[in-house]
């Protein structure tokens, strides 16, 4: 499937002052989990989602609030991604914020949080489920070839909890990876990596004492690494330390998804 073909050019939009009663129906109507928010510039300014209407707008006790203004329970600010390079950057934001879905802009303008997307600039829209379908569409039909199976790949998960460790090896073993699980970083383990290693660091596993340690070595570390944890306030400070190869994601992960930054 190319690029071009992952793209959702069926983009839905509702302007901000619309009511959350207008959205709702919308959404219902098209079959869609999004909308785009646009104001009376016609300027992209936001995104509603389902994920928006669950966690923010069914938990209001107001009578009115089916009147409430799309505004208020959008997601701000819009985070986009390039028409030309969305492969790469969309795994990133997806690590590091969480987003899932994601308007895609015209050529090379991307754009996050900037006030000048216009509705003309959005030419389509993928969601970090079209990428993962998208991966193991393409590993299913690799097994299903008469040719030399693919190799598994090997991945290091370091977890200082064996009990999860044994749970990201059993996810990752079954998307063709061959996995082994440290519960500790040593020099001994670390010396043995190369820019061909993949490896997955269960963060919030280790005492304080060691994520600092682990910290400062991040840039030292070759291959292909993913930082796992669920403190968000730690993001600037993993970006701070990592290299171009590296990425930081939010729990609770997405492992298929993982597994295509893997590789």
């Amino acid at each position: 499937m190319t690029n071009g073909q992952l793209i959702q050019t069926n983009v839905a939009f509702i302007h901000r002052d619309a009511t959350m009663d207008d959205a709702v129906k919308k959404m219902v109507a098209l079959q869609i989990s999004s909308l785009l928010v646009y104001d009376h510039e016609d300027r992209v300014v936001g995104i509603l989602t389902e994920r928006d209407v669950v966690r923010k707008f069914t938990l209001l006790i107001l009578q009115d609030k089916m009147s409430r203004t799309v505004s208020t329970v959008m997601t701000r600010p819009l985070v986009c991604a390039s028409a030309g390079n969305f492969n790469e950057e969309i795994p990133r934001l997806h690590a590091e914020l969480g987003i899932r879905h994601f308007p895609i802009v015209r050529g090379d303008l991307v754009a996050r949080g900037a006030p000048l997307i216009l509705v003309s600039d959005i030419v389509g829209f993928v969601s970090t489920t079209d990428l993962a379908r998208e991966y193991l569409n393409r590993l299913a039909t690799k097994q299903q070839e008469p040719s030399t199976p693919r190799l598994p790949v090997a991945l290091t998960v370091i977890c200082q909890n064996r009990s999860e460790g044994n749970f990201y090896q059993n996810i990752f073993e079954q998307l063709n990876f061959k996995v082994a699980v440290e519960t500790a970083i040593s020099e001994e383990i670390a010396k043995n990596f190369s820019a061909e290693s993949r490896i997955l660091i269960e963060f919030d596993t280790f005492p304080a004492a060691e994520q600092k340690t682990i910290l400062e070595g991040l840039k030292s570390w070759p291959g292909r690494l993913v930082i796992a944890t669920s403190r968000e306030e730690l993001l600037p400070v993993f970006r701070k330390h990592l290299n171009r190869h590296q990425q930081v994601a939010l729990k609770p992960l997405n492992l298929p998804y993982c597994a295509r930054l893997f590789g």
